[in-house]
């Protein structure tokens, strides 16, 4: 297992770039069988699933809107356990269905957020889409509704997830394997 550093964090590989492209195309697959007759609007969430959301839309075709949203809840390693809304297009919900698109979903708080907002504000039926899932975490009733890897309680960087803002581009997933170097 390849280690990397950032900011002081060891981390240790956790899933490979081609496991990652191989589950990207089972969750396409899964998503062009169920949506064939109508996608719905396709909410990346930013920052951390653009990655994601490029990789699993970039052979859908023209016909599918995709917009984002900007909404966090972590700083550095913590969850702050409140959601800062930076941006949600507001303006393209009302009336459609929407699939969020999540690079990961952990306690769900995010999750459960967004579904409660976009209904709010007038979308018809909210699904997620996220390729890391934390069973152990989750505190909701309704999970995502297509998941690519579950996984334990590990912090995970890379393939556009990040740690301060840093590791975003690396092309494998890697998990805190001890908090410090020494």
């Amino acid at each position: 297992m390849k280690n990397i550093e950032i900011d002081g964090l060891c981390f240790g590989t956790l899933i490979s770039k081609e496991e990652i492209s191989k589950k990207v195309k089972f969750l396409y697959d899964t998503l062009l069988i169920n949506y064939k007759k109508k996608w719905p609007l396709c909410l990346v969430v930013l920052n951390g699933a653009a990655v994601f959301a490029n990789e699993l839309l970039q052979n859908i075709g023209s016909e599918v809107e995709i917009s984002s949203l900007k909404v966090y809840s972590y700083k550095g390693l913590n969850s702050t356990n409140k959601i800062t809304v930076d941006y949600i297009p507001y303006n393209l919900i009302k009336n459609r269905n929407i699939l969020l698109i999540e690079d990961i979903v952990d306690s769900g708080l995010t999750l459960d957020f967004l579904k409660s907002e976009l209904t709010n504000h007038g979308a018809n039926r909210v699904e997620c889409v996220t390729l890391l899932f934390k069973p152990s975490k989750y505190q909701y009733e309704i999970k995502p509704n297509y998941i690519g890897f579950n996984i334990g309680d590990e912090f995970v960087v890379g393939y556009g997830m990040d740690f301060n803002e840093k590791g975003r581009s690396l092309k494998n997933i890697y998990k805190n394997t001890i908090h410090k170097i020494n």
